[in-house]
């Protein structure tokens, strides 16, 4: 038996105004998955949120839940019939009802007893139930966060819609709500679609990606694919800084500051664009290198020399800005290297790159 599509975006275009948005958009999530819609602002990620919840109307395609048609041009299913939790980013608490008040609020008197053994576990497991009797203002940002979600769930959703849910929270507890979150969402075993533009929350959330850009799908997969097999400058540069060459390729291979990379002959004769991951480089201290000399030789033909400009620890690993002069040019390279920098301002260093992250693509 095939694996269930839950929820399928079919050739959507919607505008604003006369302002495109989304441009014959798709996209199917399948039962179970956690699936992120990654791209800059204004792109149509939270659009799309509003057009499948039924916050909108949809000008054009079709958004199917359980292969059910929820909106289309000409119907348009109510939201309250939809069956989708949907966590704001403002969280839209009422400010004033209780937590438990908000948590209850739309779900019918008889169905309240049926689930209130569920909603006291899932306040129990994210350790919220002592809020019960509380009101928004006095709650943290994240405990907010906390009582929306499981707002959201209340209802026994088919699909949970997270709209940029940790934007507003500081960078230690947006870690702790997010994992939360995900082992919610694992734990009793629901679908969610997650919109933002941090590719580190992406990886972390979520089964598959949606990149987006301009109104439309640049590239759909799981977080490895995405990160290990870009299928575009623009998607590699979503996950981790880089650094960008030009050059022109001839006979399957490319010649840089960086040395010369295979290239696909499809590029032949063609100019080309050289995304290089600021971890894909390694520095190696020229003085410091104790090699003999025919290990030295073979070293220095496939390596570069550059110097330091500076250097800044980040957390977990260091930012170094490198100078490399090419007959007579000088190119401004940035490494990230594991843990403390140990290089000096203007220390001459050896210079060398790692294939499996270097991406090349026509200009």
């Amino acid at each position: 038996m095939g694996i269930k599509k839950l929820l399928e975006f079919l050739k959507i275009s919607h505008k604003y105004d006369k302002k495109i948005i989304l441009n014959n958009f798709s996209m199917k999530l399948e039962a179970g998955e956690v699936v992120s819609l990654l791209g800059p602002s204004g792109c149509g990620k939270t659009t799309l949120l509003k057009l499948a919840s039924g916050i909108e109307k949809l000008q054009k395609g079709e958004i199917k839940l359980n292969d059910e048609i929820i909106s289309s041009f000409n119907y348009h299913l109510n939201s309250d019939k939809r069956q989708i939790g949907y966590v704001f980013q403002d969280c839209a608490l009422f400010p004033h009802l209780t937590v438990m008040e908000n948590i209850f609020f739309g779900i019918k008197k008889n169905s309240k007893e049926k689930i209130l053994q569920k909603i006291q576990n899932l306040m129990d497991q994210i350790d919220i139930s002592n809020l019960a009797n509380k009101y928004p203002h006095e709650l943290s940002g994240g405990q907010q966060q906390q009582v929306a979600l499981v707002r959201a769930m209340a209802s026994d959703p088919k699909i949970i819609f997270l709209d940029e849910p940790y934007s507003n929270l500081d960078s230690r507890l947006k870690e702790k709500i997010r994992d939360q979150m995900l082992h919610i969402l694992r734990e009793n075993k629901i679908s969610a679609l997650l919109v933002t533009h941090d590719p580190e929350e992406a990886m972390f959330m979520s089964d598959k990606i949606g990149v987006l850009n301009n109104g439309y799908v640049e590239q759909f997969g799981s977080p490895i694919d995405l990160y290990l097999r870009p299928k575009s400058a623009f998607v590699a540069e979503f996950f981790g800084e880089i650094n960008i060459l030009e050059g022109f390729a001839k006979e399957g291979f490319v010649s840089t500051v960086l040395g010369t990379f295979n290239c696909s002959q499809k590029f032949n004769n063609k100019k080309v664009k050289i995304v290089i991951r600021d971890e894909a480089i390694k520095l190696f201290s020229a003085t410091k290198m104790n090699l003999n000399t025919k290990n030295k030789t073979n070293f220095i033909k496939s390596s570069y020399y550059g110097y330091v400009m500076e250097a800044r620890l980040l957390a977990g690993s260091s930012l170094v800005h490198l100078s490399l002069k090419v007959d007579e040019l000088n190119f401004h390279i940035h490494a990230r290297i594991p843990g403390l920098n140990f290089f000096k301002i203007n220390e001459k260093v050896i210079v060398e790159t790692d294939p499996s992250q270097i991406f090349i693509f026509e200009q």
